[in-house]
């Protein structure tokens, strides 16, 4: 093969170093989580699914649109549920984009096989959904919900859609607006970690990756200082 047809490959230092500002040959990620979205104890789990941001959730959305309004933006991608869509939008107007919708970049449905119309007290029991809250805190595993989504599909699933993200923007700056799970699932791939739930990852908190082919690089994970100017302490029903 001659050198002209071999693919450009960065060089693996260049992925690990956060002054670098020439992304050629690589693509820089940046895993953006929805704000916070307005949900109450034991409703409907079909309306948790895609329920809407909060009046916090909108806030958290400006400021990091705003935090991110001066960095170099080539496109924004998102989850086609409506609040990492609205943070999506909030991130993609100060650059005059508008941000793409992929499939893959969908929530894990913990509760995709039990009745839409039952909240999770009903469905559970009160004790017994604290002992699952209470196993998954502690082992970070997603398949102690015994009516969710099939687990390992879900982590191919969002593998695959970050890696087609990245394949797509070589040499380019991307954010991807999502969810907790979708970025935790992410990075235990890239870290080889059989846990699911590796961070408590705050609402539009920023994780920064570098991604070259199978290469990857984290630089960052869970960055939320802008939020601080509109919000002082954390609901632990929506954290």
């Amino acid at each position: 093969m001659s050198d002209t047809a071999k693919p450009k490959r960065a060089r693996w230092l260049d992925l690990k170093n956060p002054f670098l500002t020439a992304l050629e040959g690589m693509t820089e990620l940046l895993l953006v989580r929805h704000g916070e979205q307005q949900i109450s104890a034991n409703m409907p789990v079909g309306d948790v699914v895609d329920a809407p941001l909060s009046s916090l959730g909108h806030e958290q959305a400006r400021v990091v649109g705003e935090r991110l309004a001066t960095a170099e933006i080539d496109a924004v991608y998102c989850s086609p549920l409506s609040r990492a869509r609205i943070t999506g939008e909030q991130i993609a107007r100060h650059h005059d984009l508008g941000p793409i919708v992929h499939e893959g970049l969908r929530e894990i449905d913990q509760f995709q096989k039990m009745p839409q119309q039952l909240g999770v007290i009903d469905h559970y029991g009160a004790e017994r959904f604290v002992e699952l809250m209470r196993e998954q805190s502690r082992t970070g595993r997603d398949s102690v919900w015994p009516d969710a989504e099939d687990v390992p599909a879900f982590r191919r699933r969002v593998t695959r859609a970050v890696a087609e993200i990245a394949a797509g923007n070589q040499g380019r700056r991307v954010v991807v607006a999502c969810h907790a799970g979708v970025i935790n699932h992410y990075l235990a791939e890239t870290l080889s970690s059989s846990i699911d739930q590796m961070f408590p990852l705050h609402h539009t908190s920023i994780t920064t990756i570098r991604v070259d082919g199978d290469r990857q690089a984290v630089l960052s994970v869970n960055d939320f200082s802008h939020v601080h100017e509109v919000q002082t302490s954390r609901n632990d029903l929506n954290g």
